[in-house]
């Protein structure tokens, strides 16, 4: 390169540096605001409302992690969206490398796409952070991605280890309840389903699935009470489930 040249260069990466806009203290402040009022909306169910205040977030400091894990989190799974939320979450991680929550939504976005690998890596590393408090959920979903692998010994390890971990962990007593039935322990996978049920009674998915499986047992009566209560906890946004409950229990 000619000293012109490189004098050009260097010309141009300095106008561009002093281009750059540092966001004020203010900006900063207002952007941890719309970041607060997403969350708030997306505990309403207001998922549109909740991606709008988190861009303002961004708009106002595109360096905060919060927003960006926030943002990759509505794009994946309420829009599906899945390239956009991965760069979501790929920024927050770069912007803060040690966020094990961006870490483990992103390898839950690859596992999302089968990606297992990807995904496993991702949540090991998760688990190597000591203080990150949702690790039985990193560990729970890495049981999953090996289960998807064909590695069932050691997905039922790890999940067994999540739930063990935080025995309010609903997920783990599902997966571990899909394992054992798919690989023909119907009777160990009543039980963890009976724990899925325990532990989440509110959701008519619970109920279903330990229906099924008690119906496989050929425990008609027990069968029965799961699809009904199945079809009376089914909530307005799940009325494919309530069907499919109510079909189930019209043929025993």
């Amino acid at each position: 390169m000619s000293r012109i040249t490189s004098s050009c260069f260097l010309a141009f990466a300095l106008a561009s540096a002093g281009c750059a806009h540092v966001p004020t203290e203010k900006e900063r402040r207002s952007s941890e605001i719309h970041y607060d009022l997403g969350v708030q909306a997306q505990q309403h169910g207001a998922v549109q409302d909740a991606l709008a205040e988190y861009q303002k977030a961004l708009e106002q400091n595109p360096d905060n992690p919060e927003a960006h894990n926030a943002v990759g989190l509505l794009l994946h799974l309420s829009f599906r969206r899945l390239d956009e939320a991965a760069s979501h979450y790929e920024k927050a991680l770069k912007l803060r490398p040690t966020f094990s929550d961006a870490r483990t939504n992103l390898g839950n976005l690859r596992l999302d796409q089968e990606r297992y690998d990807d995904a496993i890596k991702l949540y090991e590393e998760s688990l190597n952070d000591m203080q990150y408090r949702y690790g039985f959920s990193a560990q729970g979903n890495l049981g999953w991605a090996l289960y998807k692998k064909g590695d069932t010994v050691n997905a039922v390890q790890n999940i067994k280890a999540a739930v063990t971990t935080n025995p309010e962990f609903c997920l783990g007593y599902k997966n571990l309840g899909i394992i054992y039935d798919e690989t023909g322990k119907t009777e160990e996978a009543c039980r963890q389903f009976a724990h899925y049920r325990e532990k989440c009674p509110d959701v008519a998915e619970a109920y279903q699935r330990e229906g099924v499986c008690q119906a496989k047992l050929g425990r008609v009566e027990e069968a029965k009470k799961a699809f009904a209560t199945c079809e009376s906890k089914a909530q307005p946004n799940e009325s494919v489930l309530k069907d499919h409950c109510r079909s189930l229990l019209d043929h025993l």
